[in-house]
């Protein structure tokens, strides 16, 4: 029988998942429905999470644990709310569930990656597919409870409200829960109208609360917030707070309780922890992954993003930070920050993200981009990478440059991510347009090319180093489609890019 809890808070079939440990498998999840069928997709790359007898997850995606923890620190009851396996909403919901809480990273499939995947293999966004079958499931059809979304991807119903009618979604909140979900969870629960767009205010130190279950992969927040203002993105309009570090260690500990081994820091930009604005504090950044590598029961630290000024800027830093993880050793071979190149050209990034380069002066950026990935991988850091194509004011010569950055850094283990240009509510490029499949050019697809060489070249050895600690299983059955499939895919990349050379004049 259903136990009727009044707040159940879920995700999509995507979220719930610990990726096999290994956090960067989850942006597969961008990859369109129908690329890969389910019956490989899930258990290769996304296989189902964990959940108690009660349908709980036992680990769940941060930002759902950060909301849990508002409530409950806002003086919601903890028997009244439960954080459950999509898979497992009929057992939770009943007539006394009066919200369903959802997390979503792309309810509509109109992300960045999601969008750039789709646009050039076809599809739907697999995370938009998974949303929808929560919002049709039998439970909430059933007792009709208020329906709340939340997470990274709910600016997209700011674009277009008439989905969220369409989807029966009573309230979207963009931007951050942590202040704002305990009065709006009261409203609901007393039967209020809601209004169906609402913009969190950013939280106070005071107001984040301390997450009270095991989160995916462990993840913890060590900063929130970005002070580079790039005009695409939109941790750039949030307020930039380093969390306390007694408060991450309360985290670790209760992800060790939960039965994580290891810590993920999370942070916009990990190097600027502790900062003064944007100059690294290199002292509070080595002293944080030193104690909470040295904490009792963990056996492994990550971080989730970096910025290659910031660690270009101070060497030693990058260096502490390999020494502490002792990257390089059998045991632990290679770490990986995700970074942003965006682009080559220092036209763009002087118009669009003058700050992302800072203490450098934007005329420097391919520098910064070859010099910091140099030094990153001199230290056993591996850069996963975006760049942008399409970016407002675009011209050929800014596409020139950046494939020629990207060929330049082909000495460096890396993987390096093309994504066409997708404009996000809430960023100054809101109102831009976007880059489409049918306006790519020669030289578009000359740096598509470039860029998959480079993957194809390196995904053998990063694999290695990532999958070090993987299921044998998972390692062999993926390690025999690479070598299945790279060549084919090699000789298709190679063939279209030939198909639409460049022709100098």
């Amino acid at each position: 029988m259903p136990l009727g809890y009044k707040i159940v808070m879920t995700c999509d079939r995507t979220m719930a998942s610990s990726y096999h440990g290994l956090m960067f498998l989850g942006f597969s999840a961008c990859l369109p429905q129908g690329i890969l069928p389910d019956c490989l997709y899930y258990p290769l790359f996304c296989p189902n999470a964990r959940a108690d007898k009660r349908g709980a997850l036992v680990f769940a995606n941060y930002g759902t644990r950060k909301i849990e923890a508002a409530l409950l620190a806002g003086g919601f009851a903890r028997e009244d709310i439960i954080v459950a396996h999509p898979d497992h909403l009929h057992e939770v919901i009943d007539e006394n569930t009066k919200i369903v809480s959802i997390s979503s990273n792309d309810p509509l499939g109109i992300g960045p990656a999601t969008s750039t995947f789709v646009e050039l293999w076809g599809g739907e966004g697999r995370m938009a597919v998974k949303l929808r079958e929560v919002l049709v499931n039998p439970a909430i059809r059933k007792h009709k409870p208020k329906l709340l979304l939340g997470g990274p991807g709910a600016w997209q119903f700011a674009v277009h409200p008439d989905k969220q009618r369409e989807l029966g979604i009573d309230c979207v909140v963009v931007g951050e829960g942590d202040a704002t979900a305990p009065g709006l969870f009261k409203d609901a629960l007393g039967g209020k109208s809601l209004e169906p767009l609402i913009y969190g205010a950013p939280a106070s130190d005071d107001d984040i609360a301390d997450i009270v279950g095991g989160s995916t992969i462990g993840i913890i927040e060590a900063t929130r917030g970005c002070a580079r203002s790039c005009a695409f993105c939109i941790p750039s309009v949030k307020k930039v707070r380093s969390r306390p570090l007694e408060r991450i260690l309360n985290e670790v500990q209760t992800n060790l309780d939960a039965g994580n081994t290891g810590a993920l820091l999370h942070g916009e930009d990990i190097l600027l922890y502790r900062s003064d604005g944007l100059r690294v504090n290199s002292d509070a950044v080595i002293h944080l992954f030193e104690t909470v590598r040295n904490y009792p029961g963990v056996q492994w630290v990550g971080a989730s993003h970096a910025s290659l000024s910031s660690a270009l800027s101070s060497p030693a830093t990058i260096e502490g930070i390999a020494r502490v993880l002792k990257l390089g050793s059998r045991h632990h071979p290679a770490t990986y920050f995700q970074v942003g190149i965006e682009t080559g050209s220092s036209t763009l990034i002087r118009r669009h993200m003058k700050g992302k380069v800072y203490p450098y002066d934007p005329k420097d950026w391919p520098r910064v981009v070859h010099d910091g990935f140099a030094l990153l991988h001199e230290n056993h850091i591996v850069c996963t990478s975006t760049i942008i194509l399409g970016l407002p004011g675009e011209r050929k010569q800014d596409i020139e440059q950046t494939t020629k950055l990207i060929r330049s850094l082909r000495p460096y283990q890396s993987l390096i991510v093309p994504l066409l240009f997708t404009p996000m509510e809430t960023t100054r490029l809101e109102y831009a347009a976007g880059l489409y499949k049918k306006d790519l050019t020669a030289r578009h697809h000359e740096l598509l090319a470039t860029c998959w060489d480079h993957n194809l070249h390196w995904l053998p050895a990063l694999w290695a180093n990532y999958s070090h600690k993987a299921n044998p299983l998972l390692k062999g059955v993926i390690n025999f489609g690479m070598r299945l499939g790279m060549p084919i895919v090699k000789n298709r990349i190679h063939r279209y890019a030939e198909k639409h050379k460049v022709r100098q004049p």
